[in-house]
């Protein structure tokens, strides 16, 4: 994203404010509920996203250093990533050769060695097996290629991808369709950990998903928290292949146009909250602080249950200051939290209730609702479904 890609952003906003819209042509699309209620449905989209398709797990800084390792479960595929002794991102399925048992609990940590707690087999950093306990009694296996199972991974200007499933490479092109500049623009590597938590919530995936893809909800949903905040009726959108990027004004933006009428000279992080969706179940948000990261994920094997993995990396560049205000972490996560789940997945659960009624037997979505638009076909690309059509206005 150069300087002059970040201008015309802004000019779209800057029009869509004065001319209180967010579209400027387009149609709706009609999604069959069953989308968000259908069990073999959802077995195909664990087979296939969640199973057999890359996934952005995070940014770069969750290994921040040689000998880290990051144990996840969140796709109901145990993952061990590690960045080894010479600095390189890794992944292994996290189970032990000897009976498949967990080597590694779910966290964060620095280790050169994992040693499974059913049995003691051990294995380095590097995924080998270093030793079998008592193997004199369990016999010599040494001749055996018995290390930890590699997963297909890759470092991508700062943001870490796993395929689940043992395969061909990660290839960053299909990955980020794109995207690259845009990363590379963030200088994502220099984002610290600033907190976790997981959202449950009774509600299909793709419903959470769909809640971060319009604002078209802000001024009537978030009346006494975000829409103090955000422009309503001001958004871009631009697709990367099944991948997108849709940039949000806040008021300050308002405040620049009164104040600082040439554009390249606005703050434009300052000012704005870029949004990223990854297919399949990634959204990034980018603000003057840091980076959000939201990983969504199906929950229990049910249709009607979710859960999200959010992440916030703290900016650099404002660090001290959360830094040396000792609630200020907790307080931006306590605060991101309530919104999610009081107002938007709070929306959401209503919403799966009906769904699972029938009722209505679709839903449509509008012109200004185009990211959903594009979640909903991306994800009918992916298994191969027929995709939606868009009926002109």
């Amino acid at each position: 994203m150069d300087e002059s890609e970040r201008v015309r952003i802004l000019d779209v906003l800057t029009d869509h404010i004065a001319n209180d819209t967010t579209a400027d042509a387009g149609g709706i699309m009609r999604a069959p509920i069953t989308d968000f209620t259908c069990p073999d449905l959802l077995e195909q989209e664990y087979e296939v996203f969640f199973r057999n398709t890359p996934l952005c797990m995070g940014l770069s800084s969750e290994l921040p250093e040689p000998n880290t390792y990051w144990s996840d479960n969140a796709s109901g595929v145990p993952i061990l990533m590690v960045r080894n002794g010479d600095g390189k991102f890794q992944a292994y399925a996290n189970a032990c050769r000897h009976r498949g048992s967990l080597v590694v609990p779910e966290g964060r940590g620095t280790k050169l060695r994992f040693t499974c707690p059913f049995h003691a087999w051990t294995y380095g950093i590097d995924g080998k097996l270093l030793s079998v306990n008592k193997s004199n009694h369990f016999g010599d296996v040494s001749s055996l290629d018995l290390g930890l199972i590699k997963l297909p991974c890759a470092e991508l200007h700062g943001t870490l991808w796993v395929r689940p499933t043992p395969g061909d490479p990660i290839d960053e092109n299909d990955c980020l369709a794109g995207l690259q500049r845009d990363l590379m623009h963030w200088n994502f590597p220099e984002y610290a950990v600033a907190g976790t938590q997981i959202i449950d919530a009774r509600m299909n995936w793709k419903i959470g998903v769909d809640s971060y893809g319009e604002i078209y909800h802000l001024n009537v949903l978030h009346t006494k928290t975000l829409d103090k905040e955000v422009v309503g009726n001001a958004q871009t959108f631009h697709s990367f292949e099944k991948n997108l990027r849709m940039v949000i004004a806040n008021e300050k933006l308002n405040l620049m146009r009164m104040l600082m009428p040439i554009r390249e000279k606005w703050p434009y992080k300052q000012i704005t909250y870029t949004v990223y969706f990854f297919y399949p179940n990634v959204i990034m948000m980018v603000d003057a602080f840091g980076v959000d990261f939201l990983r969504i994920f199906p929950l229990d094997h049910s249709p009607s249950k979710s859960r999200t993995m959010h992440t916030w990396y703290i900016d650099p560049k404002v660090r001290k200051y959360f830094d040396d205000h000792e609630a200020a972490h907790s307080d931006r996560m306590k605060r991101f939290r309530a919104v999610v789940e009081n107002e938007d997945y709070a929306i959401a659960e209503d919403m799966q209730v009906n769904a699972e009624r029938g009722t209505p037997p679709e839903i449509v979505l509008g012109r200004n609702e185009i990211a959903l638009q594009h979640f909903h076909n991306a994800h009918r690309l992916g298994l191969a479904r027929d995709l939606l059509p868009v009926e002109d206005l």
